[in-house]
């Protein structure tokens, strides 16, 4: 008999597979998708990327009811909408979208991640203690934190249905609730205010929580056969630098094709870097994502790489789309939000990471060319 999986919604594709992680390592089996499957799959939990992160609101909240109105067709135990941890994106359109079209009175939206340092405290978004105007955040390309105050960075002043609480306060009948969530202990307590009214939202700590409570874990350990031969790191995000070997875009155009197979068979490593003159250009992004899908896919064809590893969601989601891979299994968790997964049908290994995290010091051991 077929499975009634729970249905995650995410807005980036390193957001779907971090939610994905935490499932895998609870014991269910995950299936990451791309597209929304023209039939139900046989999976505990099936995890969509709807990709919007960069869309404008009108498009992001479309996309998002679209996808949201064919999946709640699909026999599902649950539904959970994953967001930006930091309030990136076109959050509170697509709580409405997505709450709207599977039925639900009311969004709890629990952003932050205090295992990670990332808290919401007195209505203002902190990270490891301090104001997110004042991190790096502030210089994000397409979504800069300009104010730490969290129903700003929500774009929430014309909105009369948002309403921020602390834990344990009765919610609204209707509307979209943004939580305090400071400490474990409060992201704990929000779980109990989540009923059959309420779409629960938000980062991967109040995903943990809400799961936790909802299912009999049996935690495995990640592991599995690893691939043997040469590994591509795509390093498409702004958030750090890439390593001093890094073969670097000239202006938008990558490296040609055949440096960086040659790289891959002399040193079964090869690492490619967006120029550091685009980074300030919010053009530039989409067109780097491009090459590095056409890049990769040339690169694939020739069978060049055994492990792609990609920083970055929006990159990811666009190589992805390149190689034509729509459905991924989780096969292995290396530390927060830096997952492998499995292509449906092929023997490639994807390993993707959010442009804030670190890459774990384990692949660093593991692959020392791609770093150095």
């Amino acid at each position: 008999m077929a499975r009634r999986p729970i249905i995650v919604l995410a807005d980036d594709l390193t957001g779907a597979a971090e939610v994905g992680a935490l499932a895998h390592d609870l014991g269910l089996r995950v299936v990451v998708v791309t597209k929304v499957p023209r039939a139900p799959i046989d999976t505990d939990v099936l995890v969509l990327d709807t990709n919007t992160r960069l869309d404008k609101l009108g498009r992001a909240a479309a996309r998002v009811k679209s996808r949201a109105d064919r999946l709640r067709t699909f026999p599902h135990s649950g539904v959970f909408k994953k967001t930006d941890s930091v309030l990136r994106g076109s959050v509170l359109t697509e709580l409405s979208a997505c709450a709207a079209a599977f039925g639900f009175s009311r969004a709890l939206l629990i952003a932050g991640n205090p295992s990670l340092g990332r808290t919401i405290r007195a209505g203002l978004c902190y990270i490891d203690g301090q104001a997110i105007d004042q991190t790096p955040f502030a210089r994000d390309p397409h979504h800069p934190a300009r104010s730490a105050d969290v129903l700003s960075l929500l774009q929430a002043a014309r909105r009369s249905d948002v309403y921020y609480l602390k834990p344990k306060t009765p919610l609204p009948p209707r509307g979209l609730i943004v939580g305090e969530n400071s400490c474990a202990a409060d992201t704990a307590k929000w779980v109990l205010s989540v009923d059959k009214h309420t779409l629960p939202a938000g980062g991967a700590d109040f995903f943990r929580a809400w799961l936790t409570s909802r299912i009999t874990a049996d935690p495995k350990p990640s592991s599995g056969v690893w691939p043997i031969g040469p590994a591509l790191l795509l390093h498409g995000t702004t958030a750090s630098t890439a390593g001093e070997s890094a073969l670097v875009f000239s202006g938008l155009r990558p490296p040609p094709t055949e440096r960086v197979a040659l790289a891959l068979h002399q040193d079964a490593a090869a690492t490619i870097s967006a120029s550091p003159h685009t980074l300030n250009d919010a053009t530039a992004p989409a067109q780097v994502a491009k090459a590095f899908g056409e890049l990769t896919l040339s690169l694939l064809d020739s069978d060049a790489f055994r492990h792609l590893l990609i920083a970055g969601g929006a990159t990811a989601a666009t190589v992805l789309k390149a190689l034509g891979w729509q459905r991924l299994s989780v096969v292995r968790v290396w530390a927060p939000g830096v997952v492998s997964l499995q292509p449906e049908d092929h023997r490639i290994t994807v390993t993707l990471k959010p442009g804030s995290y670190p890459w774990p010091a384990e692949i660093q051991h593991l692959y020392p060319r791609l770093f150095s």
